[in-house]
Parts: C-alpha cells; sequence; structure tokens
C-alpha cells in the first residue's frame, strides 16, 4: 500500500507544471489585469485603485489624480476589455501594453493603445511580494 501511495506522489510531483519566476509573474500580472477589468465592469473603485502603489506616479499624476481618472471613467463608460495584451518584465518591473476599450450599450466608444495614449496603469512593480501599478516616474533609489 505504502509503495502504491509513493508511486502515485511521485507521478503527481514529476507531473506539476513547475513555471519559471519570470511565467508566475506574468500569470499573475495577467490575473491583476483581468480582475481591473472585471472592477472596472462592476464600476467598483476601490477594486481598481487596491492596485495601484500609495506613491503612485505617473506623467505627474498621483494615486488621487489616477483615481479621479477612474471615477470620471466609470461616469463614462459601462464597460472597458483589455486586449492584445503584452508583458514586458525586468526583474521587478514589468511594463504591460495593450489596447484597452471602453463600450456603452455594446458599442465601443473610445480606445486607448497603452503606454502611448496614456499608460496609467501600464508600469508596474513587485513590491512586498504583490505587483502593483507604480505610474512611469519610478524612484529607482528605494
Amino acid at each position: 500500500m505504502r509503495l502504491i501511495f509513493l508511486i502515485i506522489l511521485s507521478l503527481q510531483l514529476f507531473s506539476c507544471d513547475l513555471s519559471s519566476p519570470e511565467e508566475a509573474s506574468k500569470a499573475n500580472l495577467t490575473s491583476a489585469l483581468d480582475k481591473l477589468q472585471l472592477a472596472f465592469d462592476l464600476h467598483n473603485i476601490d477594486d481598481i485603485m487596491v492596485y495601484y502603489a500609495s506613491d503612485y506616479m505617473h506623467n505627474g499624476d498621483d494615486r488621487d489624480d489616477v483615481q479621479l481618472d477612474w471615477e470620471i471613467r466609470l461616469n463614462d463608460y459601462q464597460e472597458m476589455t483589455l486586449e492584445n495584451i503584452t508583458i514586458d518584465l525586468s526583474g521587478s518591473r514589468a511594463t504591460i501594453s495593450f489596447n484597452r476599450r471602453f463600450y456603452n450599450n455594446g458599442l465601443m466608444v473610445h480606445v486607448l493603445v497603452d503606454p502611448d495614449d496614456n499608460g496609467d496603469m501600464s508600469y508596474w512593480e513587485l513590491k512586498n511580494s504583490e505587483w502593483q501599478i507604480s505610474g512611469n516616474e519610478l524612484d529607482y533609489g528605494k
């Protein structure tokens, strides 16, 4: 009986998908983007802002500024999709490129190609084992 248990355990261990740290980071970032998209569709500002670092800074805008931007988007649009996602990792930093489409009544009404058009959710940093949106003005001295 113990031999059967050891064989089954060995098979499970060897069949596990042992992903690289880069693959794990990309999966975590993709999951975060999915949750951001869902939070937008549910019009939940708190679930959007949970991903923004307290020291977020992007093109001169801080976390309060980007929250106001999201509140305006939530007022103006019903749904958001993220398409053509590309994640570029560099250590504890990531730049995510994507097409961000906004919809009302099922019709696309606005498109952003990030990070070029806006980028307010394209620049991420791994802090305390959590990926957070930090903006494009990261303080590399921290």
